[in-house]
């Protein structure tokens, strides 16, 4: 995801966004793909840095001081920023979605629960004042059980 983004905020921009320079449109480049990154991906400051050969302070500075400057006063960097956005928000839904349901596939496959819930069932009706008397003897048993297996 990171280098899709990199490749269409440097196809944009025109800008190779790993030089090294202060150059006003290639820090708002730079600050366009930190913002993008931030809200696409789930990477660290500091891993977004990585990517360009740079630290987690400067991407810090760049979504904080620099990416507000640069939507409130370059409309043509506002455009391409918007465009870029728009444009990955149908991979990243796509990409999320997938992981999400992976994840939930697994948690379905898990059967520890319905095996317990039994079990559940009854310690959910154990008045709340006894509840610490209750775990002290759930814990008692339990101990026998794996003593006396």
């Amino acid at each position: 995801m990171i280098k899709k983004i990199r490749k269409e905020v440097e196809e944009a921009t025109c800008q190779d966004l790993s030089r090294k320079s202060r150059q006003r449109e290639l820090v708002y480049a730079r600050a366009i793909y930190f913002k993008l990154c931030k809200e696409k991906t789930t990477l660290t400051l500091q891993q977004i840095g990585d990517s360009l050969g740079l630290n987690h302070a400067t991407v810090l500075h760049g979504l904080n001081k620099v990416f507000p400057t640069v939507i409130e006063h370059e409309p043509l960097y506002k455009e391409i920023y918007e465009c870029v956005r728009n444009q990955e928000d149908l991979a990243y839904l796509k990409e999320n979605y997938n992981a999400l349901r992976k994840q939930y596939d697994k948690l379905l496959k898990l059967k520890t629960f319905d095996e317990h819930t039994e079990l559940v069932d009854i310690v959910r009706e154990v008045p709340k004042r006894h509840i610490e008397l209750a775990k002290i003897r759930i814990r008692a048993m339990v101990d026998m059980m794996k003593t006396y297996a």
